[in-house]
């Protein structure tokens, strides 16, 4: 089998866009912080969760802030959790915890004087989390029953193809 050098070349501009791209990235989500790692959970990146569809979940966020994501999933979205319609949180720079449910899933919260109130809405999300908004501002982290990694799975190997193709 003989390679042709047009196609050696490609491949290796294909390679190395891949890694060059890749350690951007790495070096961006640090500087954002969207590579936290919360101990349950896949840590999906920058932007708002969203199913397959491109919708974003029904949601309850506390009116109170939180120092991180770890203290936002472990003091107040993991309550949720054995919920089946529970997909994970959302966590913004603005320190805001946002637990995400199935369309019009939310579970009542009780509303006391001595628990900071909630807010909530109501979105057309349902079922796994499969992407995010890739917009600045939040971080979306799934719970653990996401199918994310089958997206990118498929994603890396569709792009694979398509370069090989060339």
């Amino acid at each position: 089998m003989v390679l042709s050098n047009s196609f050696l070349q490609c491949a290796f501009i294909g390679i190395a866009c891949i890694l060059f791209s890749s350690s951007i990235s790495v070096e961006a989500a640090e500087v954002w912080g969207v590579h936290e790692q919360v101990q349950g959970y896949r840590n999906l990146g920058r932007g708002s969760c969203q199913d397959s569809r491109g919708k974003m979940y029904s949601y309850l966020q506390r009116t109170m802030t939180f120092p991180d994501a770890i203290t936002c999933a472990q003091k107040e979205c993991e309550r949720f959790g054995n919920l089946g319609a529970y997909r994970g949180f959302e966590f913004s720079v603005g320190k805001r915890c946002t637990c995400l449910f199935d369309v019009d899933q939310a579970p009542p919260v009780p509303d006391s004087g001595e628990a900071p109130d909630y807010v909530g809405g109501s979105d057309g999300g349902d079922g796994d989390v499969f992407s995010t908004t890739s917009m600045p501002g939040t971080t979306c982290f799934a719970s653990p029953g996401s199918r994310i990694e089958v997206k990118a799975a498929f994603a890396l190997l569709s792009s694979a193809t398509i370069f090989m193709l060339l």
